[in-house]
Order: structure tokens, then C-alpha cells, then sequence
């Protein structure tokens, strides 16, 4: 079996490699080399025009997009089981997105191609335009459009499943006082466990003792 004859660079492919590469350069930093595994990945789709290379490039988004998704429900140990099957779910939905553009894709390669395209034994300098450039943005813009959708759902789960932040006491929130064990050690003595601590966390103080009565003098009695 033949491998499919390479796409030679061309304004419109440039622009559907600029496209597809943030997918790629995720795991290297060379360029480059993300440019040549870009081209390489669309020419093993066999695209011979504008809508099936749009096709291509729609398989290959939304593919990445499931992987991605359940990457980060694999890494996610702590994550919840309704929020776990809601990464699932989306995962499954992007694949189907990617299986009806592959069905697609399939539908147009038992075509054969229109005019005299069909004979030409070169890959032409672009893919044959049977699809205006803006079409194209709009077909690809679309399908980022439903990426996007989907992890602005996941978002949305994460922050309903993030628990609330704690409240901190603020500066118009009243304070508890300190214990009267406490308050005894700052002071140095001993806790008056006899004593309640009051509404201000202060031990309760004794009422002052009532003043003795005079004692009445002796008087002597005549013998």
C-alpha cells in the first residue's frame, strides 16, 4: 500500500498548520519539528482538497481534545465521583464530534475528484479549492467553538465542586475572650475556677465584704 503524497506548504496550509500546532507543541518546544509532525499527521489522511483537509483537521482537534480530557480526569485523585463521569462525558462527546468528521471524511475519498484534478499525477502546490478560504475559517471556527463550550462546562464543575473558603473573623465580628485559665496565666496567678467567666471572658469578681459592726464598750459595775 502506497503512503498518501505529501502536501507541499502553501498559504492555505499554513494557516491550517497554525491551527493544529498549540496541540502539537504541548510535547516539544521545537517548532519545527511540530510544523513536520503537523504536515505528516494531515498527509496520512489522504486529503486531496480544501473540505477533506478541513475534515482532517477537525478529526484531529477533537481527538486531542478527548485525550486531553481524560488526561485531567486521570490526574484529578481527589476529584469527585459526579465530576469524574462529567469529564467522562465530555471526553465521549468530542470523540463522537471526531467520529462523524472521520464518517465524513470517508464519504469524500471514495469521490473521485472533480475535472481534469483527478488526473494529475503531482500533489498540486495547495489542495484543490472546492472550499473559499472563508468557509474554511468558519468550519474550523466552529469546531473550536465546540472545544471550547465543552471546557467551559468542565469549568464550571470544578468551581460548584470547590469547597467554600473559609470565613475568617472580620473586623466588626465579635471575639471570644480568652478562658479564665488563660487570663489567670498572663496575669501570673491561678484560675478562679469558683468564679464564671462573664460575657468579656473575665472571671467574675467578688462583692466587697460588709463593714463589721462596733463593738460596745465594757461598763463597770459598782460593787
Amino acid at each position: 500500500m502506497s503512503s498518501p503524497p505529501a502536501i507541499r506548504p502553501g498559504p492555505f496550509l499554513n494557516r491550517v498548520v497554525i491551527y493544529l500546532l498549540p496541540y502539537f507543541m504541548a510535547v516539544t518546544s521545537d517548532e519545527e519539528k511540530a510544523r513536520a509532525e503537523v504536515l505528516e499527521t494531515l498527509a496520512s489522511y489522504g486529503a486531496r482538497t480544501r473540505a477533506e483537509l478541513v475534515k482532517a483537521v477537525q478529526i484531529i482537534a477533537f481527538g486531542f481534545s478527548a485525550l486531553e480530557v481524560l488526561a485531567e480526569a486521570k490526574a484529578g485523585q481527589q476529584m469527585p465521583p459526579a465530576q469524574r463521569l462529567r469529564y467522562w462525558g465530555c471526553a465521549n462527546a468530542l470523540n463522537r464530534h471526531g467520529e462523524h468528521s472521520e464518517k465524513t471524511l470517508e464519504k469524500r475519498l471514495k469521490c473521485d475528484l472533480p475535472g481534469p484534478a483527478a488526473a494529475t499525477a503531482k500533489p498540486a502546490a495547495e489542495p484543490l479549492n472546492d472550499l473559499p478560504e472563508a468557509g474554511a475559517e468558519v468550519t474550523m471556527q466552529q469546531a473550536q467553538n465546540v472545544i471550547a463550550a465543552y471546557r467551559d462546562r468542565l469549568a464550571a464543575g470544578r468551581a460548584a465542586a470547590a469547597p467554600p473558603p473559609s470565613s475568617a473573623a472580620g473586623p466588626n465580628q465579635p471575639r471570644r475572650g480568652p478562658s479564665a485559665v488563660m487570663q489567670a496565666i498572663f496575669e501570673g496567678g491561678t484560675p478562679n475556677r469558683a468564679a464564671p467567666a462573664g460575657w468579656n471572658g473575665q472571671p467574675a469578681t467578688r462583692a466587697p465584704a460588709a463593714p463589721e459592726r462596733p463593738t460596745r464598750a465594757a461598763t463597770a459595775i459598782p460593787v
